[in-house]
């Protein structure tokens, strides 16, 4: 019925303006009479009520009311898209949310900052063929948290489009929420907008939960949006039908903000540097190359350092995810445990050569500091691993770390082997030069010694040691 309402509201419109349509056979103008047009009338009130009656507008299928925000992504023919319309007859707010699915994830936000923010985060479901909408609300400059108190429905057209993804939704309740609101007669309200890590260096989000954890945007920016533009209308559902190519009612409000994960790497670096390079190199240094106290001690500080770095880091990281806050996950306590150890380790180190200096002789000590120091090797560096897959480090990385762990302890454990090997040779060979020098004089004595002669009384008998 309403593909032929609107024929026919186009067709009239032609015959008003053209009354005397064509010729008949005989080249005599037919034109149409005052009934057809008063049946016209009748007929294009029918369908008005008609539509009234089941909720639809006629000028929703010639537009609507909408702002929309269009950012051109670099290096990418596609776009990052959000657009609003508010519906004059309800307190329902709809929404379009779209961007390529290279990124983990693409929100947008309420605001000119996170602080106290209304935001819709999108990725990809589970299976990866569709999306997942979750509506979020932030407290501060962290990771945003699923609030269910917010009623979001999602509208035909969402889902993956090629490699976009795109949301259409409809929010009853999102033009209040218990840290804000939407003020609906800016002409220049302030938004936020965020795209995740690309893929690659780190595995692709693909959830159905609407409180998946997050990894930090790659970057992000500010527009604003003219709220009085995008309010009208009575069925906003039809933004899914809207070709959005470019901007209208909105603008940038600068450039966008590069970003990434760098605390994250810095904490990884700072304490892989420490387990799987320093600490080896240690006991290379002391048992090696240049076989010196002093080096050691001097790289075996510098990684605890480190070590203590990339633990104040991991600690300050907690507090901005949402998986890390109660500090309860395989990763965390057992990072603490390595890093309380290393201080210690470091400590039964000094203080046993603090008193070898001042007896000349071993302590016990010295034997915790090198049973402990492998110890704590080997349980961080299996913590690192731990590490990378919570934080949805790619299979290449997490394979990368592996061969690069093997390779060095190949290294450590040949060089510590091939320099006792070579000690106990040179060892041999200088106690086998020593009983060749003194063997025939030995069988001399053993000649000479009588079986009576008391053994404290022979080396003065027999002229040895003068």
């Amino acid at each position: 019925m309403m593909c032929l309402f609107l024929c026919f509201w186009k067709t009239d419109r032609r015959l008003q303006r053209w009354p005397c349509a064509g010729s008949d056979l005989y080249g005599e103008k037919q034109c149409y009479g005052k009934s057809q047009r008063v049946t016209s009338i009748y007929l294009k009130v029918y369908l008005t009520y008609y539509m009234h009656v089941h909720g639809l507008n006629l000028l929703d299928y010639d537009t609507l009311p909408t702002s929309v925000f269009v950012l051109p992504l670099e290096n990418d023919s596609r776009n990052y898209t959000f657009a609003l319309n508010l519906p004059s007859n309800s307190e329902d707010i709809y929404f379009r949310l779209s961007g390529p699915a290279d990124y983990s994830w693409v929100a947008v936000g309420t605001g000119s900052e996170m602080k106290d923010s209304l935001m819709f985060l999108l990725y990809a479901d589970a299976e990866g063929t569709g999306t997942t909408l979750s509506p979020r609300l932030c407290t501060d400059e962290t990771e945003p948290v699923y609030s269910s108190s917010l009623e979001v429905e999602t509208l035909p057209g969402t889902g993956l489009s090629g490699n976009n993804m795109v949301v259409n939704a409809r929010c009853s309740n999102c033009r209040t929420w218990k840290t804000g609101s939407l003020d609906v007669n800016n002409t220049a309200l302030p938004w936020i907008y965020a795209l995740g890590p690309t893929v690659g260096a780190t595995a692709k989000l693909r959830s159905d939960s609407l409180s998946a954890n997050l990894e930090r945007h790659s970057f992000y920016g500010q527009f604003f949006m003219n709220m009085i533009q995008a309010t009208g209308g009575e069925n906003g559902s039809i933004i899914s039908t809207l070709a959005l190519t470019a901007s209208t009612g909105t603008g940038k409000d600068g450039s966008p903000t590069n970003d990434s994960n760098w605390p994250t790497i810095i904490h990884a670096i700072a304490l892989c540097t420490t387990f799987v390079l320093l600490m080896p190199a240690g006991v290379v240094q002391l048992r090696v190359l240049p076989a010196s106290v002093r080096w050691h001690w001097v790289n075996q500080s510098l990684a605890t350092i480190l070590a203590g770095i990339g633990g104040v880091i991991g600690l300050w990281l907690s507090t901005m995810f949402n998986k890390s806050k109660h500090y309860n996950s395989a990763h965390q306590v057992l990072g603490l445990i390595c890093i309380i150890a290393v201080l210690f380790q470091w400590g039964f180190g000094f203080w046993h050569h603090f008193q070898y200096k001042r007896t000349g002789k071993s302590t016990r000590y010295g034997v915790i500091h090198r049973y402990l120091g492998r110890v704590v090797m080997v349980l961080a560096i299996v913590v690192g691993g731990i590490g990378l897959t919570w934080c949805y480090a790619s299979i290449g990385v997490v394979v990368s770390y592996a061969v690069i762990v093997v390779v060095i302890s190949g290294i450590v454990v040949g060089s510590v082997m091939w320099k006792k090997y070579a000690s106990s040779q040179h060892g041999r060979k200088n106690r086998s030069g020593e009983e060749a020098a003194f063997t025939p004089d030995r069988r001399m004595y053993s000649r000479q010694v009588d079986s009576e002669t008391p053994l404290y009384n022979y080396p003065t008998q027999h002229g040895i040691g003068g």
